[in-house]
């Protein structure tokens, strides 16, 4: 199964490029060709923070340096009725707390390509094939700071998402609701020493498993004020073969605040709900206090950013 989804998703964007060019005017004359339809932007960042605190400084805190880095890059095609939408993002960053060793503090890589053709004035039918993981070990960190076990490495867990259905625009393309009845997703461990902590019950030997379901897909990406960009991406999916009803939930946003050419200030959360994804749960006060089970939580992150960007 998991042959099978590698090979259909290289399928798809073979079949968005052969399209994408087909129609391309001068294509089969010799002549150059028409790169019009074609728009491209890149952005990159590079963050920096840190906090120092001397021997004798009442109010607490830990001294630590933290650098962060972001590479986001598109490819998009438009031509007639047909569009073809890539983004290729990559974030990382690292954090050295005073007295501890360089830990990593943000990792995400992410490949995301729709190809649409519209049969209406806001509607098309499309196909999207999404894939994200991250880039190397990742450990649990505790409030000190201090490094616990290893909970993750690359395509272990990835996430592998396939599927067609409608998707609804506006006019001038801020907001897109995407709905796929048929999605295939498809979850890797590669790290067979982590497959209990993304893929429990798992037959002994396996390391994959594949869902079948129903996506939902919202983004919302529009400047509400002078300067302010907002961008935010939330995926829901469902198991039509299992627990159906019961959602797997990601919502990301972006909120950035545009100073000049240069400096730009960007908030970025991230909420994650994923039954596959158990946590150590410690029970509350009573007649259990103490004991522990697994269970699946929601997770949480923000990150404040102030630091050099560029666009090109």
């Amino acid at each position: 199964m998991k042959n099978t989804l590698i090979r259909l998703s290289f399928a798809f964007l073979v079949f968005g490029i052969t399209n994408s060019l087909s129609a391309d005017p001068g294509q089969n004359s010799g002549s150059p060709k028409d790169t019009t339809y074609w728009t491209s932007k890149r952005t990159t960042g590079l963050f920096f923070s840190q906090h120092s605190y001397s021997e004798h400084f009442k109010g607490g805190g830990i001294s630590s340096i933290a650098l962060g880095s972001t590479f986001d890059m598109e490819l998009n095609y438009k031509k007639d009725r047909r569009t073809w939408d890539n983004r290729f993002q990559m974030r990382y960053g690292v954090i050295k707390m005073a007295g501890l060793p360089l830990q990593k503090n943000d990792d995400h890589l992410e490949l995301d390509s729709k190809y649409g053709y519209r049969f209406s004035t806001h509607l098309k039918f499309s196909g999207l094939f999404n894939f994200n993981t991250k880039l190397h070990d990742i450990y649990e960190i505790n409030k000190t700071g201090e490094r616990g076990k290893r909970i993750g490495n690359f395509v272990a867990p990835a996430y592998f998402n396939l599927g067609s259905g409608i998707d609804y625009f506006t006019k001038d393309k801020w907001l897109s609701i995407y709905y796929s009845p048929i999605n295939s997703k498809l979850t890797i461990v590669g790290d067979r020493s982590l497959v209990n902590q993304y893929l429990p019950g798992l037959e002994e030997g396996r390391n994959t498993r594949y869902e079948l379901g129903s996506l939902l897909r919202i983004e919302v990406k529009k400047e509400i004020m002078t300067n302010i960009f907002v961008h935010t991406i939330g995926s829901f999916f469902t198991n039509h073969l299992n627990d159906f009803g019961v959602f797997d939930v990601n919502i990301e946003n972006k909120l950035n605040f545009k100073i000049n050419k240069l400096f730009s200030v960007n908030l970025l959360t991230q909420l994650i709900y994923d039954e596959d994804v158990l946590f150590d749960i410690t029970s509350p006060e009573g007649e259990e206090a103490g004991t522990s089970h697994k269970g699946p939580r929601t997770q949480f992150k923000e990150v404040l950013n102030i630091g050099l960007t560029h666009s090109f």
